[in-house]
């Protein structure tokens, strides 16, 4: 019997403290490596690549046709813009995949994706979520 209470008791204070805990503050990004590709998804058709030239907006697949001739393929930098969630979700899956699974193909071990606010410059952007 005294068992099972200690065993209760345990599972409550786990329980507490694994809530009690506030999820981490937004993080701001920013940029250290200035050979990184920067691109600003407009939404899960169009994009722009921002760095290191600058396009107008095309079509995913064609940006990701330049990036593969580029000669770094270290770190890219994926902007979300017209992004609307407060937490990741099916939002962020569905657009966000597409990218990583496209930059990982081509050798970009570094993916960060920042929340866009309608500019170009990814410093100091939300980040949503950073792969290495």
């Amino acid at each position: 019997m005294k068992i099972s209470n200690s065993m209760a008791l345990v599972a409550l204070a786990i329980t507490l403290t694994s809530c009690a805990t506030p999820p981490p503050p937004p993080q701001a990004f920013h940029n250290t490596d200035n050979t990184a590709l920067v691109i600003a998804s407009l939404d899960d058709k169009t994009c722009q690549m921002i760095q290191p030239t600058t396009s107008s907006g095309e079509k995913n697949e064609a940006v990701l046709a330049k990036a593969m001739t580029l000669p770094q393929h270290q770190a890219a930098v994926v902007i979300l813009e017209n992004y609307t969630e407060p937490q990741i979700g099916d939002q962020f899956r569905d657009r966000g995949t597409a990218w990583f699974v496209g930059l990982r193909n081509l050798g970009y071990q570094h993916i960060v994706f920042l929340q866009g606010n309608g500019g170009v410059n990814p410093e100091g952007l939300i980040t949503l979520a950073e792969y290495n």
